[in-house]
């Protein structure tokens, strides 16, 4: 197993911040990544891009990972805290904050849809 973070903690161009608790999400709530961006992956890195802003944002291995997820089709937050938990070495604690966190952030930029 892997062990990581959701996001990097280097600086971005677009700061995505981490404060779930203005946003209620919950296990049974589904996303999507949105239309209006384009990403890559580099090595254990995506690089998301607002075209409409002109604004990226990074993520790191396990964030990608998510947001490989994300991409293949919608996905409740149970379903990609269970792919994490089953890829890397993380505490169920830790994870599922992370991935509320990760998708707050994702969604106030309008990189995820909730569904």
């Amino acid at each position: 197993m892997k062990r990581g973070r959701l996001m990097d903690d280097r600086s971005n161009s677009g700061n995505l911040v981490f404060n779930a608790f203005s946003m209620k999400i919950n296990s049974t709530q589904v996303f999507r990544a949105s239309a209006q961006q384009v990403s890559s992956t580099l090595e254990n890195e995506t690089v998301i891009l607002d075209y409409e802003r002109g604004v990226y944002y990074t993520l790191d291995e396990v964030g990608t990972f998510i947001w490989k997820m994300l991409q293949q089709k919608p996905m409740t937050v149970a379903e990609l805290k269970s792919g994490v938990l089953a890829e890397y070495d993380i505490d169920e604690a830790t994870c599922e904050n992370d991935i509320y966190a990760l998708l707050k952030a994702l969604s106030d930029e309008k990189l995820v849809e909730k569904i």
